[in-house]
């Protein structure tokens, strides 16, 4: 019995150097992973149209005006957050961002070429609901620099939690670009979600020519975000933290040049690292 009292005195002594030793944690280097559903958009600069087949810029911009959309989107982050003094923190790490928009063709099907590379349906007539979706979607590896600091400070604090707020660029090679198409209501011979090319078309003489849109390989974007923090464990803080993503540089120029700014809310772990 001696024995057995000693191993659990042994063990409580134990768990209660452990449990403070986790608790003095200082925090002062820490791994984040999180994910952040996001809206992108389309903001639209310029426009190349087809002049020779019958349309003019300022059709092409009422025309989009109508029927663009937004996109939803999911990021991934891994980041490493460092200490500077109390209430300042430096970030970087990976993130893999997705950005676009969404374009909706609905009725009037009748004859409608949904895609160069798709042609005219023959049996396809207008009947019901009937909706074709273009989704110019981007996907980037990007490289986080930020700066946060703590709102709530020593006069002000929140118990078991804490606020930020975080500036910062994320400079970004795009992985892939493409133009998805879904349709609503009816199946084309490719399915009712498939990947094309985005096409710039141009009448000549002798027909029409087809040049596929020019990606922007490199860009940047500015973010800002506040980052609400709970302190759910010594070991583990999880946090909400709405951001917007605005891009320096436009993301394809072809009919349309566009840019794709985006507003999301990140979700996410804080681990220590110490």
């Amino acid at each position: 019995m001696k024995i057995k009292g000693f191993l659990v005195l042994a063990f409580v002594l134990s768990f209660s150097g452990l449990r403070a030793q986790v608790s003095n944690k200082k925090w002062d280097n820490v791994l984040m992973i999180s994910a952040t559903p996001a809206w992108s958009v389309g903001w639209i600069t310029d426009y190349q149209p087809d002049v020779a087949g019958g349309y003019t810029e300022q059709q092409l911009a009422d025309s989009f005006r109508l029927v663009d959309r937004k996109l939803q989107t999911f990021n991934f982050n891994l980041h490493y957050s460092r200490k500077v003094n109390g209430f300042t923190n430096f970030v970087t790490g990976l993130s893999i961002l997705n950005t676009g928009f969404t374009r909706v063709k609905d009725g009037d099907m009748f004859r409608y070429v949904v895609h160069p590379d798709v042609g005219i349906n023959p049996n396809l007539v207008s009947a019901g609901l009937m909706e074709v979706q273009y989704e110019f979607r981007s996907t980037y590896a990007a490289a986080m620099f930020a700066i946060e600091k703590r709102l709530d400070g020593s006069k002000f604090q929140m118990q078991s939690a804490s606020m930020w707020y975080q500036v910062g660029v994320l400079p970004a090679l795009l992985i892939r670009q493409n133009l998805q198409i879904h349709t609503v209501g009816f199946t084309l011979p490719q399915g009712n979600d498939f990947t094309v090319k985005d096409y710039v078309a141009n009448t000549v003489d002798t027909g029409v020519v087809l040049t596929p849109s020019q990606s922007i390989r490199g860009n940047a974007f500015v973010t800002a975000a506040l980052r609400l923090e709970y302190n759910l464990d010594p070991m583990v803080h999880i946090y909400a933290s709405p951001r917007v993503m605005i891009p320096l540089l436009p993301s394809n120029k072809g009919v349309q040049t566009y840019w794709s700014p985006q507003l999301g809310c990140e979700l996410g772990v804080r681990i220590p690292l110490d």
